[in-house]
């Protein structure tokens, strides 16, 4: 059965935080595979980091959380158009000296997501569309790394 469940947030640091803890919410109430859980709950918060941090929408973000078959996040602000899909990956770090804090956000998302799709509607809103696969067996149920896929 399909259910979903809709956050809209103001883009401030607050309103992320007041997400993350509505999410958290979400997640206690279904017996999701723990690596499941962890997945969901790093995609939502690289994505609504970047909105809030770089889109700087001035309105709120609309998120919707679909759970079925596969996992379905989708994000709708106002803020400047980004494509996501568009970005170069980085370099693998070949020295400690080229590691950097940020810009692996985006890394992280295309390895966690089945599916990434983006769209600047008519409205002038950015709308991201992230399917996560569903395991068929929690593979690591402590969600610590290194796992298999």
């Amino acid at each position: 059965m399909e259910t979903e469940h809709v956050l809209r947030f103001p883009a401030t640091t607050q309103g992320f935080h007041d997400a993350v803890t509505a999410l958290r919410v979400i997640l206690d109430a279904r017996p999701l595979p723990a690596r499941h859980r962890h997945d969901i709950e790093i995609v939502f918060d690289e994505v609504v980091t970047n909105i809030v941090n770089h889109g700087r929408p001035s309105g709120s973000v609309d998120a919707v959380i679909r759970f079925g078959k596969e996992t379905i996040l989708t994000f709708e602000d106002e803020g400047a158009a980004f494509d996501p899909r568009a970005q170069p990956v980085p370099p693998p770090a070949r020295r400690r000296s080229d590691l950097r804090i940020g810009g692996l956000g985006i890394v992280i998302v295309r390895e966690l997501c089945a599916r990434v799709d983006y769209e600047r509607t008519p409205e002038e809103r950015n709308r991201l569309t992230l399917r996560i696969a569903v395991p068929d067996r929690d593979v690591d149920p402590t969600a610590e790394f290194p796992a298999s896929k």
